[in-house]
């Protein structure tokens, strides 16, 4: 049994979800920010199938209640993971981006998600530093304990933003898997075998396949895209056709998991798309002014930086136009990428595999010098891309009155290195800022989106496949600028002061208990100076005074006389311990004794340590300097990193949008016309739909209505999918498992049992032992053979030609004629289901076309 519930989601139901209207269909649906996250549960099994959220880190509670017969989900999905998170099981993580695992990184430090996390290389890695750029830029912008502005703490919004302490240890629990790779699980999970597949979109993004034996296979394809893009290959859910080896096809599955958000989009093609993006850019270029781009910081940057690089070293080889990405994380993410290229397209992966021969086979011919120059371009080494870490760096580096191309994280203007960047471009009325996406609802890029598309022709157009032109928006925009400035003057004078008061408050109990301390250890050291300036001859052996009250605490010493009056003969002692102890650790009962140490050695000479150590750190410094000639140039002096004391200012921005707003759709994901015809080819036997708004899911449902079984859930809503059989747990006898005989079916081996069930009175899982009772075995039967497969013509074609060279066509639906051509003398047909009828004189290909039918189907004798 396979129950399924999206925990969040794009969109959700406008009116709240009480009661009777739990399916929620009925009051149409409102656009969230969107933050994926559903829950699987397999028999005894919880997998939490992504954990994202909003670029800024939000959730908005408009739901009151989520109500699905036992399950009730209240509030935002942090609060839902609160709950949860202890009794999740797997986590599985499909794309690098914030709508897909935002909220990791939070969840695992805070609500308990200690469990085994699986996601491909690529996503581990690109995740990581997607994470670190967003934690970089709102901690740098906010304060991490405290909400930013006026209207957030009126609403009390809270954002969830985890340290990068966190972020590293939530990434480094991930187990990489690689594409193709069946991975077992374990634990309450055992049983369910998990494979990763190529879903295009973003590096490493994944198509999950899940196979389960009550259930079957369960594949989950959120975010896929079915065009070969410049970086990316499609997705392996094509694999069903020709694009794919027949050995790396998905199947066909028995519930099929995907998203329909985009089911009434058609993507515009990528001819035109690239033809218009780069000809404004050009044009804006050319005409002296700049352009704008925000970008996210990993899932599709490299797309963007692949096709402006290509079109900069065609277009761009004598003029000078900078290409700057501004982000925190930038550099390093093309870095990485550069090691990823057997995750990229089929063609740069070949294309480097034979770069190695080819600069071989030149060496032979040349010179070393020229055979290393001629060493093939890797297609990520972008030449003409600068990186910058700040918006000051990158002023410093470049005028703003100088033309320039610039990408900025991230692509909702949100908060971050984009959002600083904007008043620059608004005010210049050439300018041209391209949006690649239209950003979540209530958020600026959304806002400009919205302009832009008022202005369009056809406000449809863009959902069409055609591409729009650039407009000049206009109005006015309000915004609010997040800085951390550091103090300065009055303010700075005060944080110090009131530093230096805490401090000194926090001192003051320590002082206490540290004096008493000190002013022992002072007279240890000057009972130890006098014995020491004695010689051993002058030491009788009679035990010293006690130590004088005066030079102890008055009120210790108070305590001191007290403990001793009653009690004469059994006299306490305080005795202070040198160095700092806990303040239990300082009385103890003992009789006072010092312990005088020799100064000198056995034959009376004095011995003085600091000369031997001197010594041996001169020795380290002449072997060091040896094996590391470059200690000896004159090197700076590395200073400690100080924390500047910093506070939070936010100002609102009155601008008017001067500069063209062009929208081009560079998401890379399918659209309607991909998913209503790649699901029919993969036959699902039963359809999940997410991620739609009632009017696509209306239209899709429509469309995709010969399925058998077909559910839209709602958010919070759980649907069950009834499995495949009914599990039991049982042991199988030895003198049983020595007389089986397995017969292998596809990726099982199956075989026929006559047992019967063996309660022990110690166990309750019955033990299977063979019957040998006479009176339940139909002796009078005889043995037959059990043949279990669905008989494909097709693959009898070609294992007849590959096997035994005897040639096959098909004469008619159903009918598959066999032979050579002046002998076509058997006939294969299938009539009806589980009926298949072999034709033809006796003959040695009667016998072979024979023998590979059986061959092609598991045989099961009993």
């Amino acid at each position: 049994m396979l129950n399924f519930t999206p925990l969040s989601g794009p969109y959700a139901p406008a009116s709240d979800i009480r009661g009777d209207n739990a399916g929620g269909g009925g009051g149409g649906s409102s656009e969230r920010s969107k933050a994926l996250s559903y829950l699987l549960e397999i028999d005894q099994c919880r997998i939490l199938l992504d954990c994202g959220a909003p670029e800024d880190l939000t959730f908005v509670d408009d739901t009151q209640l989520k109500q699905e017969g036992s399950h009730v989900w209240r509030g935002t999905l942090p609060d839902i993971l609160e709950r949860i998170g202890p009794t999740i099981d797997v986590v599985l993580l499909t794309h690098a981006e914030m709508s897909h695992l935002g909220l990791y990184a939070y969840a695992y430090a805070n609500y308990g998600l200690q469990c085994p996390v699986y996601a491909t290389l690529p996503v581990q890695t690109m995740g990581r530093l997607q994470m670190l750029e967003i934690v970089r830029s709102w901690r740098a912008e906010v304060d991490a304990n405290l909400t930013s502005s006026k209207s957030e703490a009126n609403s009390g919004l809270k954002r969830y933003i985890p340290t990068e302490a966190q972020v590293d240890d939530a990434f480094d629990a991930i187990r990489p898997l690689r594409y193709l790779e069946p991975t077992p699980l374990d634990g309450k999970c055992a049983g369910l075998v998990l494979t990763a597949y190529n879903a295009g979109h973003s590096l490493g993004g994944t198509v999950w396949k899940l196979r389960s034996p009550t259930v079957g296979t369960i594949v989950m394809a959120l975010d896929w895209n079915h065009h070969r893009e410049r970086h990316l290959d499609g997705t392996a859910l094509l694999s069903v056709g020709a694009a794919a080896p027949l050995a790396h096809a998905i199947g066909r599955p028995d519930v099929l998991i995907t998203d329909i958000e985009r089911g009434l989009f058609t993507n515009a093609r990528r001819k035109d798309r690239d033809a218009a993006l780069l000809s404004q850019i050009h044009r804006t270029l050319t005409s002296g002014h700049s352009v704008l781009i925000p970008v996210d910081s990993a899932a599709r940057l490299l797309e963007i930086l692949v096709l402006l690089d290509q079109h900069w070293a065609f277009s761009y080889q004598h003029q000078r136009f900078p290409l700057c990405l501004v982000s925190h994380t930038g550099q390093e993410v093309v870095e990485r990428a550069r090691t990823f290229m057997e995750w990229m397209s089929r063609e740069w992966a070949i294309q480097l595999l034979d770069a190695p021969e080819a600069s071989s086979r030149r060496k032979t011919t040349s010179s070393s010098s020229s055979s290393s120059a001629a060493t093939a371009k890797s297609p990520l080494d972008f030449s003409g891309l600068r990186f910058y870490s700040s918006v000051e760096a990158l002023h410093q580096a470049l005028t703003p009155s100088q033309v320039k191309v610039v990408l900025a994280t991230p692509p909702a203007l949100s908060h971050g290195l984009s959002r600083q960047l904007l008043p620059e471009f608004l005010c210049d009325p050439d300018a041209l800022l391209i949006l690649t996406s239209r950003g979540t609802p209530s958020s600026l890029v959304r806002n400009l989106w919205d302009r832009w598309n008022a202005k369009q022709a056809d406000r449809d157009a863009w959902r069409q496949g055609h591409v729009g032109v650039p407009v000049s928006v206009g109005g006015q925009l309000s915004y609010e600028l997040r800085r951390r400035v550091p103090l300065a003057g009055d303010e700075l004078r005060t944080y110090v002061e009131r530093q230096k008061a805490r401090e000194a408050a926090a001192d003051a109990p320590r002082a206490r208990i540290q004096q008493p301390q000190r002013e022992a250890d002072d007279v240890d050291d000057d009972d130890a100076s006098s014995s020491d300036s004695s010689s051993d001859d002058e030491f009788d052996g009679q035990p010293s005074r006690l130590p004088s009250t005066r030079t102890i605490a008055p009120e210790r010493a108070q305590m001191q006389l007290n403990a001793a009056a009653p009690e004469p003969v059994g006299m306490s002692f305080d005795i202070f311990l040198r160095g700092q102890v806990s303040r239990d650790a300082v009385h103890y009962r003992m009789f006072p004794h010092i312990e005088r140490k020799r100064k000198v050695d056995g034959y009376g000479e004095s011995i003085d340590t600091s000369r031997w150590l001197a010594r041996r750190r001169r020795l380290e410094a002449e072997q060091e300097e040896q094996l590391n000639p470059e200690r000896l140039k004159p090197q700076k002096k590395r200073t400690r990193p100080v924390d500047v004391p910093c506070k939070y200012t936010s100002d609102t921005l009155n601008a008017a949008v001067r500069c063209h707003v062009l929208y081009v759709d560079l998401q890379g994901l399918n659209d309607g016309r991909a998913l209503t015809t790649l699901v029919p080819q993969l036959q699902p036997r039963r359809l999940i739909m997410v991620n739609g708004d009632e009017a696509t899911t209306l239209a899709v449902r429509a469309k995709l209505s010969r399925t058998h079984d077909l559910y839209t859930p709602d958010l919070g809503q759980t649907v069950s999918v009834g499995g495949l059989s009914n599990s039991y747990s049982v042991r199988l006898g030895d003198a049983l498992m020595g007389s089986l005989r397995w017969h292998p079916m596809q990726d099982y081996n199956i075989v026929h049992l006559h047992v019967s069930p063996d309660f022990a009175s110690d166990s309750d899982t019955p033990t299977l032992v063979p019957v040998n009772d006479a009176a339940t075995v139909h002796t009078a039967q005889a043995p037959s053979t059990l043949y279990i497969g669905d008989l494909r013509l097709p693959a009898l074609k070609a294992y007849l030609a590959r096997q035994h060279r005897i040639r096959a066509d098909f004469a008619g639906e159903g009918v598959l004629v066999c032979g050579d051509r002046d002998e076509r003398n058997v006939t294969v047909t299938k009539q009806g289901t589980g009926r298949i009828v072999v034709e033809g004189s006796l003959s040695t290909n009667l016998a072979r076309v024979r023998q590979s039918i059986y061959q092609l189907v598991a045989q099961v004798h009993r």
